[in-house]
């Protein structure tokens, strides 16, 4: 069952992936806690390890990294010691499914991310400057697809 209540940290956020709860919601979820009180602690603890507990796991802790790197390099804090060493994926992972957007996500992908084989839309992080009523819709969709229903 989903609480009603907002993830406050990463580590929160793993445990409700852990959990049952869809990756793509509960990091939608923390990112709005974030943009309201942006705060280092929020990182700092590090999410369980996700590979070989849910479907896709290891793609959900390696886009748990990038983000932490990602909003910790935002706040002008040094990322939290847990994103080393980075999880990279094999293969990469793009959060569109079509190939006509690969080649823009290969060069607007944030650097985190990319270096960890994932691909997204840089804009669908910027939202964090935004305020609820400007949220674009891309945000929402780039991150359900992060579930890890097959």
């Amino acid at each position: 069952m989903k609480s009603p209540y907002r993830p406050k940290t990463l580590n929160e956020v793993g445990r409700r992936i852990l959990e049952g709860g869809d990756p793509g919601y509960e990091i939608k979820d923390f990112l709005h806690e974030f943009k309201d009180s942006p705060n280092i602690q929020m990182l700092l603890a590090p999410p369980p390890n996700l590979e070989g507990s849910v479907s896709d796991g290891k793609r959900c802790s390696a886009f748990l990294q990038a983000l932490a790197v990602h909003l910790a390099t935002r706040l002008d804090c040094d990322p939290p010691n847990w994103t080393k060493p980075q999880i990279q994926l094999s293969d990469p992972w793009f959060a569109s499914p079509g190939t006509a957007l690969r080649n823009y996500l290969l060069i607007s992908s944030p650097a985190p991310f990319r270096s960890r084989n994932l691909f997204i839309d840089e804009d669908s992080l910027e939202w964090l400057k935004m305020s609820r009523s400007q949220l674009a819709p891309s945000v929402d969709y780039e991150l359900s697809r992060l579930k890890l229903h097959a």
